[in-house]
């Protein structure tokens, strides 16, 4: 996956950001859904998930960055998901 790092410098390239956004949201998804998630959180709805992107992204700092939607990336997004909404982790036993 591409670096948004386009983003935070101002080019101005619509569509490839928002297919890199989009990819890292399904990416989210994959791990966290209810149904079939790795690790599932009970009751997550996609808007959950592009609200706590949203909040991920313009949060970076010089030393807390955007990752290209790496696993780091998806485990703070994770986070804060868990934070601002009341919604838990499930612990899914096999």
């Amino acid at each position: 996956m591409e670096k948004i790092h386009a983003m935070m410098l101002g080019v101005d390239n619509v569509e490839k950001i928002t297919s890199i956004l989009v990819d890292f949201v399904a990416y989210v998804d994959s791990f966290y859904n209810e149904k079939n998630g790795i690790y599932p959180i009970k009751g997550l709805t996609n808007d959950m998930i592009i609200n706590a992107t949203q909040k991920y992204i313009t949060s970076q700092t010089k030393d807390y960055t955007w990752g290209g939607g790496d696993s780091v990336d998806r485990e703070r997004v994770c986070r804060i998901i868990l934070a601002d909404n009341d919604v838990i982790l499930w612990n899914r036993v096999l």
